[in-house]
């Protein structure tokens, strides 16, 4: 992964969502990952500065700054990863040993608030610290008295998003119960997911019967996309065509039922805001609807989804790659869509364990009242 990595990030950077990563070599230890034992944190990478962003582990707290790993600097481990913003503890660990076991307890030397500290623990199964990770931020709904603003934040967008939209549609109601004018919607780190309902989740922040989403689409014909279109052939197998216009969702029909008005609306993003949920950007902004908060995503992040993966041969590598381009309605910019507030990521603003761009954009509402 160290050699190939500037190869790897410039095909990412054609396409982000193009992806090598190492799986286990054997099949059968593919079954020990959800056990093996990992470091209970979640890490938020900014300019190879390593620090904790969120833990299940009490040992480990918010704005530590990770030094080393069982005596391996943290910069190193960063050297066989992607520069994802945010990073899980399985990846960083398999993609720098490149096996599914790689220690049986961990050395953790840190920085926190000043001090050098050095931290033994024999961590957690994979699975749980996962699950658990993930379940600290969904859905985690919040009000902002002083800023008159309501919060909401979504993981990611799941195979059926009714209880999605139910409880964000509660925060909101919720927030302008309270007298809140301004709402925000955390969407960073959300790697997008399933477009499920996307018009009913849509039509909560655009008050119009109809929208404009796509202008074009193209598909790679493979056989892992041959039965998705009845319009496809064996015969245009490695090509890629225009899928034809009765197979696009061209225009977005909206439920104005479902539009809350009487708040000015943010989202937030970062470059690890992706697939439909880097869609779900676009077209807010597009459509006036919000003011995008933070940094911009990542280049040609609109323009191809659809992923499948694949073994590269026996190297125990797996290869992710879009089947689809997307030429979607934007205000992006050569390609990367840009945010209306821009606050970057600034490791020092994080070793407090605040999140620093959250309270900046808290601190911006509150300096601009609406009323």
């Amino acid at each position: 992964m160290w050699v190939l990595r500037p190869y790897l990030q410039w095909l990412q950077n054609i396409d982000p969502h193009f992806r090598v990563e190492p799986q286990p070599v054997h099949f059968s230890d593919a079954k020990k990952a959800d056990d093996i034992s990992v470091f209970g944190f979640l890490s938020l990478n900014v300019n190879d500065t390593l620090i904790v962003d969120r833990s299940i582990d009490p040992l480990f707290q918010q704005g530590d700054r990770i030094l080393r790993i069982n005596d391996v600097p943290a910069s190193q481990y960063l050297q066989y990863c992607y520069d994802d913003r945010h990073i899980y503890p399985f990846t960083l660990l398999t993609n720098y040993h490149y096996a599914i076991i790689t220690a049986l307890d961990y050395k953790i030397r840190l920085a926190r608030k000043g001090n050098i500290l050095e931290i033994n623990t024999s961590g957690f199964p994979w699975k749980d610290v996962y699950l658990k990770l993930n379940r600290q931020r969904e859905f985690q709904s919040r009000i902002f008295k002083d800023a008159k603003t309501g919060y909401f934040s979504i993981g990611e967008f799941y195979p059926n998003n009714n209880l999605l939209i139910r409880k964000l549609r509660t925060a909101i109601l919720q927030a302008r119960r309270e007298g809140c004018t301004s709402f925000i919607l955390d969407l960073r780190g959300n790697p997008g997911g399933n477009g499920h309902s996307f018009d009913r989740l849509l039509s909560i922040f655009i008050n119009r019967p109809t929208i404009p989403y796509l202008k074009n689409e193209r598909l790679k014909v493979s056989p892992w996309t041959l039965n998705d279109y009845d319009f496809l052939t064996s015969d245009m197998l490695g090509s890629v065509v225009e899928v034809p216009s009765q197979h696009m969702n061209k225009t977005i029909y909206l439920d104005q039922q479902l539009y809350i008005p009487g708040m000015q609306y943010y989202v937030l993003m970062d470059k690890d805001t992706s697939s439909i949920a880097a869609s779900f950007c676009n077209i807010l902004q597009y459509n006036g609807a919000v003011q995008l908060v933070g940094e911009p995503l990542r280049h040609n992040a609109l323009k191809y989804g659809e992923t499948v993966d694949a073994r590269f041969g026996i190297s125990g590598l797996y290869l992710y790659v879009s089947t689809v381009e997307f030429d979607e309605y934007t205000r992006a910019v050569d390609g990367v869509l840009m945010p209306d507030i821009a606050i970057p990521y600034v490791a020092r603003d994080y070793l407090s364990g605040r999140d620093a761009m959250l309270d900046k954009l808290l601190e911006i509402i509150e300096s601009n009242p609406i009323n």
